[in-house]
């Protein structure tokens, strides 16, 4: 089988456009550091945060234009697949789908056996009445910041078990995923996701003690922050492991001190110090507990004895230095969810190999330099999983129905986003359109022509309140101001509430009787408090509609 579809890898043709945007934007960045220059010797502090923020700018679309040259047409690869299977395999004329060069090299080979296995299938078959329709087609596309590749055939059903793990582990060596679903009546599809590029990536950065790690949001599905108290509820055991129940799924959890040998930390209530943590078990004794074939230990009547519950104020578990953080992430066929010391804030990172002397250790799938200088790891999810002999999807949820009480088996829960305007103003939003959940320096938003943008992700981020959709009052400045991020139809805002964000499990019985508006579902009662459930597609529209206005 080729090694690449590209013979010589050192010229690479680059737009002509391209190098004419990078030279002029060049000339900005010099003017940038002039103004950062002069800033600095008349130690005028706003010249230094205007000039700043300008070669923040700069620097984004520098390395935009810089990753635009990596980038090649994913038809190269089709035109290769298709010269090499000549009449079997046609494809589609992917329009302006383009892969990092490095990603469209790698790709090629496991591209090539997947294509192979259906043609197998095609030539092992049975007989059809049109053998015209005998094809195998390859088709691109891009979605959610990933590269769709699809190997289709009406004809042809191709199985998991069809995929040799070769394949699957190449294709998730490119931070990618493999999916094998059924078309029609007699089809089958296999999609690869791939990233659009490894060499600049956006993340999330969480630590133990005082190391921080690097988690690739392609791996990343949301952040869970469990109070002490809520313990009991949210973390359980089967047999001798700790699972979160989310969403209907029982996942298992890592913790990630203990795997890379790196001692836990928390902060002190009394003196703001970081102290080690030696709790080993993350599920409280009050949890319920599982034996590994789902039958329930013990009964609900031992969760709430008041001698359980009597434990000191000053306890620890009770204060919020007690929360378990729990990123929740998955590759391939794991996902899990990472308990980690703290997280921080979420940035794109230039990634580095390994050095000599931790490539044998494979936790680790590259490295990153910090903006203090420091040199921080990036985590290789799956490595993790494996090394920590976790279970599959799913294995993982073969036991969730037998988990679940009956109670709750018997209605479906929906997640819900739960939030406050004013003190005594809740808020609910479903959680399927929430992106992330970020907390900002308020002096970090901007106005521009009355509008609140913050700088988020290397683009502008437009913000909104509440109050421009219910009858509710403006949002209280404060020093750090906490945003929901919403995606609908492709497109991002913020939402700026006030602070704690909760995800709940309910099941959501709005009255749309009262307080019903554009924006507002209706009302609920949530924890003994009248909560207003918003309608975020509704939203959105009333958000824009007020930009057109502006």
């Amino acid at each position: 089988m080729e090694k690449s579809f590209i013979k010589d890898p050192s010229p690479v043709q680059v737009n002509r456009s391209l190098l004419e945007r990078l030279i002029s934007l060049a000339g900005e960045l010099v003017l940038g550091r002039n103004q950062l220059l002069q800033g600095l010797n008349d130690s005028d502090m706003e010249n230094i945060a205007l000039s700043g923020q300008n070669i923040d700018l700069i620097t984004s679309e520098i390395q935009d234009v810089i990753m635009q040259t990596r980038m090649q047409p994913v038809a190269a690869l089709f035109e290769k697949v298709c010269r090499k299977f000549e009449d079997l395999v046609a494809f589609e004329k992917s329009k302006d789908v383009s892969l990092d060069r490095t990603i469209l090299e790698s790709v090629h080979e496991p591209l090539d056996a997947l294509v192979e296995i259906f043609i197998k299938a095609l030539q092992t078959g049975k007989e059809i009445e049109n053998p015209d329709n005998r094809h195998i087609w390859l088709k691109a596309f891009q979605d959610a910041g990933q590269v769709n590749v699809a190997i289709s055939s009406d004809t042809v059903l191709v199985e998991p078990s069809d995929i040799p793990e070769a394949i699957t582990a190449a294709v998730e060596g490119l931070g990618g995923a493999l999916e094998v679903s059924a078309i029609k009546d007699n089809g089958g599809r296999v999609s690869i996701k791939l990233p659009l590029t490894l060499a600049i990536i956006p993340s999330q950065i969480i630590s133990i003690g005082q190391e921080k790690f690097i988690i690739p949001q392609a791996n990343l599905s949301e952040l869970l922050r469990v109070p002490a108290g809520q313990v009991k509820d949210k973390i359980e055991k089967v047999g001798d492991a700790d699972v979160i129940r989310l969403r209907g799924e029982v996942l298992p959890l890592l913790n990630l001190s203990g795997l890379l040998g790196i001692e836990k930390q928390y902060i002190s209530p009394e003196n703001k110090t970081a102290m080690p943590d030696r709790r080993k078990n993350l599920a409280d004794r009050r949890s319920r507990k599982y034996t590994p074939d789902g039958r329930r230990i013990g009964s609900e009547e031992t969760r709430d004895k008041p001698d359980m519950l009597s434990r000191d104020q000053a306890d620890r578990r009770r204060q919020g230095s007690g929360a378990n953080h729990i990123a929740i992430v998955s590759s391939g066929h794991y996902k899990y969810g990472l308990v980690v010391d703290r997280f921080h804030d979420s940035e794109e990172i230039v990634v580095k190999p390994v050095g000599r002397h931790l490539q044998p250790y494979k936790a680790y799938a590259g490295a990153t330099i910090m903006g203090d200088g420091k040199v921080s790891l990036i985590l290789d999810i799956l490595n993790l999983a494996q090394m920590a002999g976790l279970s599959t999807v799913p294995e993982s949820n073969a036991l969730s129905t037998s988990l679940v009480p009956e109670d709750v088996q018997e209605g479906h829960k929906e997640s819900i986003a739960l939030f406050k305007n004013m003190e005594t103003e809740y808020f609910a939003a479903p959680f399927d359109h929430v992106q992330r959940i970020e907390r900002f320096p308020t002096a970090d938003i901007e106005r521009i022509e009355n509008q609140k943008v913050i700088q988020y992700r290397g683009k502008s981020l437009r913000l909104y309140e509440i109050s421009q959709v219910a009858n509710v009052s403006p949002l209280p400045e404060k020093e750090l101001q906490e945003v929901i991020v919403f995606q609908v139809h492709g497109r991002e805002f913020g939402l700026t509430v006030s602070g704690p964000v909760d995800i709940l499990e309910i099941h959501l019985t709005v009255d749309e009787q009262s307080f019903q508006q554009k924006g507002i579902k209706g009302t609920m009662s949530i924890n003994g408090h009248t909560t207003l459930v918003m309608d975020i597609l509704e939203a959105a529209e009333v958000f824009w509609d007020k930009d057109k206005e502006v």
